[in-house]
């Protein structure tokens, strides 16, 4: 990196905007406006969590155009494990850029003596994969983007009624008493049940009951209507949720969609993904964007069942650090 153009700094405040910008030109299957980012920093990814950002500005415009990341994952919180990610505009890639980030970001997690790194990469993107290796991460697993179009989505049956019979009721967020600390700690306990099955890198470690409401039951995309519920005989057992996607309009996020263990295999979460399906379409909405951990067999199965057809595939890999 040319010193004379480019220089490192802290991120700041008014970085939110362009970084939004940058990460857009990156990923434009996955868009998150700068209100978006802001939330997450600040509500979710908070102390005690690790959550360092770096600017690489353009000295004679002094514009961000590059950022460096060090984070702990939320729900695998070894504090000497850490994420770590590069993104460089476009425009500006090729220039030792992303190589002085990456440099920088590994220096920070020297200092807080981490044991290993974990990054991401798009498979279309054959720069990114080059760096990637480059770097030292060696691959540990690979995750679909998928996304269904609502107009030309296939007809999945109602089975309101033939579950019903076996003692399941189906509601919303926004139907049942959202204020009620007894529902939040119902959804709380689920979704810890359920995250433990999750694949993913590293062991799993459940986030405290603050985080979640946070993560889950707020932001800019928080949706209480589009917040399905599934009930057996009065006990929750079975969720899926849709965020309204701010930076893509009439675009939807699939969440998080997760069934007990005892109550799979019975249609559930198929009936659930149904209804969200028919809320995206309801409401006007274009498309749902989702993502699944390509070892996640039976809810890949699922959404191809109702429509997703997949976009793009992300390689995840895991580099270790020290001797």
């Amino acid at each position: 990196m040319d010193a004379s153009i480019y220089r490192i700094r802290p991120f700041e405040t008014r970085d939110y905007p362009l970084e939004a910008m940058v990460h857009h030109r990156v990923a434009p299957d996955f868009i998150m406006t700068a209100e978006e980012m802001r939330h997450f920093d600040e509500e979710v990814f908070g102390p005690p969590l690790t959550n360092l950002k770096l600017t690489a500005e353009e000295i004679s415009r002094g514009e961000a155009i590059a950022f460096g990341y060090l984070f702990s994952d939320l729900e695998s919180s070894d504090p000497r494990t850490f994420w770590a990610e590069v993104a460089v505009d476009p425009s500006h890639q090729g220039r030792g850029v992303g190589l002085a980030l990456a440099s920088r970001v590994q220096d920070e997690a020297n200092q807080r003596y981490a044991r290993r790194l974990w990054a991401g990469a798009r498979m279309d993107d054959t720069r990114a994969l080059d760096f990637f290796a480059k770097q030292g991460f060696v691959e540990r697993r690979r995750a679909w983007r998928s996304r269904v179009e609502l107009a030309t989505a296939p007809t999945v049956p109602d089975r309101t009624d033939e579950l019903g019979r076996l003692g399941f009721t189906f509601s919303t967020l926004a139907q049942e008493d959202v204020g009620d600390p007894r529902l939040v700690r119902e959804l709380y306990d689920l979704s810890v049940a359920t995250s433990a099955d999750e694949p993913r890198l590293g062991e799993y470690t459940p986030i405290t009951f603050e985080q979640f409401v946070k993560r889950d039951l707020g932001g800019p995309g928080f949706l209480a209507d589009a917040f399905f519920l599934a009930r057996k005989n009065g006990r929750l057992v079975a969720m899926s949720t849709l965020w309204r996607s701010n930076g893509e309009p009439g675009a939807l996020h699939q969440s998080y969609t997760a069934t007990l263990r005892e109550f799979r295999g019975l249609g559930v979460a198929t009936e659930l993904k149904r209804r969200t399906i028919e809320y995206g379409r309801t409401h006007g909405f274009r498309y749902i964007r989702t993502g699944n951990d390509s070892r996640n067999l039976p809810m890949l199965a699922i959404n191809r069942k109702i429509g997703y057809r997949p976009e793009v595939m992300r390689v995840f890999g895991e580099k270790i650090l020290g001797a």
